[in-house]
């Protein structure tokens, strides 16, 4: 896009992605289209000016207002009856100036201290992980300290879901070791947002993991994840895919879990839910595990970087983002100096060829079509799940103790089906990248 000529129109929720490409950015708001020059970074730091501005003039105004009406009366019917006219024509020309959006409220999530885990919360020892003797990703090394965050990248199939997954137990290491450390409680966020009862309302959802918890405390940390008003009453099931991610965030961090494992957990969020997350990630006092190929949400939140490269090997790095990358490009620059940094901007995101990997057009055609009949299998279980859960929180289902016994175990089977189709789904995509 840097070395394009020619003029272009990007719509994206990729912070970094509109840092690079864009000198413009047009924001949709309440109905309005609003210009500003410049890139992503600019467009925040110009927005956050006019926004107080128009909060101050909002706010001078309804002070004018207020003063005017109560003039106005006062003097309707007495000797300053002209007067209080002429100022009520006024105020119905007056072009009002629109408060500022609530794009997201102000303060603190007021988020509890976690239970403080050990120093040491996790420590990997030459650890290798796949399925069986096929080895994604080997001589993983790291340490991971009470309070920091470990961002994970790499392209798709090098591995990343794999590591959390063996961090989680759900899948054996091939070798090596996994090590917790001590009080640590951990809490997952998958990305197909399993853990959400479709049948409850948004409200009811966040109180499965504080019962005792005050109404207008679960609607306030709500609203900080932009469920405002009659929001917190809409049905899980009728939710949007962004929405379910962003109740599925909002239920992890208000759960008080010390360990947080997160597997893209922007994926599903627009810019400010994004921000939303980034807020509260910030106040979090535990420690931090995610897979992301949000670089913005990295740069903003990450204390060290595990990198799986496309050749197998492993890259960690302590610092966010761009540290990893200015240090991994001046490692490049002192073997090749011709190395263009544009060129590597991106190199976890890229999608690599399958003839890099010698196989042939009617092998890579056979891939797709394995992988493409895998995810219309997922698609029906994660629905079956759907329907089952459903099922499960009928209070007459829950009387009935051998009925609710057997729709559980329907339950887990299909849960153990789903798992093995993502399982097998992962091994295929590895094989086209």
């Amino acid at each position: 896009m840097q070395t394009y000529d020619g003029a272009y129109v990007v719509i994206s929720h990729d912070r970094y992605f509109l840092d690079r490409t864009t000198d413009r950015i047009v924001e949709l708001e309440n109905g309005k289209a609003v210009n500003y020059k410049g890139n992503y970074s600019k467009y925040v730091v110009e927005r956050e000016i006019r926004r107080e501005q128009q909060m101050r003039e909002y706010e001078n105004q309804r002070s004018l207002i207020e003063k005017t009406e109560e003039f106005i009366r006062r003097n309707i019917e007495g000797q300053k009856t002209k007067q209080a006219k002429s100022r009520r024509n006024m105020l119905e020309r007056l072009e009002r100036v629109e408060a500022v959006s609530a794009e997201k409220h102000g303060g603190s999530f007021g988020l509890k201290q976690v239970e403080r885990t050990g120093n040491n919360v996790l420590v990997l020892e030459d650890l290798s992980v796949g399925y069986g003797e096929r080895i994604l990703a080997s001589n993983i090394n790291i340490s991971v300290h009470r309070g920091e965050v470990l961002g994970i990248i790499g392209a798709n199939g090098t591995g990343k879901t794999t590591l959390l997954k063996t961090l989680l137990g759900q899948i054996r290491e091939v070798t090596g070791e996994v090590r917790w450390g001590t009080k640590v409680n951990i809490g997952y966020y998958a990305q197909n947002l399993d853990e959400l009862y479709q049948a409850n309302e948004v409200i009811q959802e966040l109180r499965r993991v504080a019962p005792n918890a005050d109404n207008g405390d679960l609607r306030s940390f709500l609203a900080r994840f932009l469920f405002f008003g009659d929001d917190v009453f809409k049905r899980v099931g009728d939710l949007s895919g962004g929405e379910k991610g962003r109740l599925a965030l909002a239920k992890l961090i208000y759960s008080r879990k010390n360990v947080l494992i997160l597997d893209e957990p922007t994926n599903h969020l627009d810019i400010p839910a994004r921000e939303a997350l980034e807020d509260a990630l910030a106040e979090y006092d535990g420690t931090i595990i995610t897979v992301s190929h949000d670089r913005f949400f990295l740069d903003k939140i990450s204390t060290q970087i595990l990198s799986f490269e496309k050749d197998g090997k492993i890259e960690n790095y302590p610092g966010n983002y761009t540290d990893f990358h200015t240090w991994r490009n001046a490692r490049r620059r002192e073997v090749d100096p011709r190395t263009d940094d544009r060129l590597n901007e991106t190199i976890e995101d890229v999608v690599f060829d399958a003839t890099a990997k010698g196989l042939s057009k009617n092998q890579r055609e056979r891939l797709e079509r394995q992988i493409s009949a895998i995810e219309e299998k997922i698609a029906k279980a994660e629905s079956l799940a759907a329907e089952i859960s459903e099922k499960m929180a009928d209070p007459k289902l829950v009387a009935d103790y051998t009925l609710f016994e057997k729709v559980t175990r329907e339950y887990r089977e299909n849960e153990k089906q789903i798992k093995s189709l993502y399982e097998e789904w992962e091994i295929l995509s590895s094989e086209l990248t």
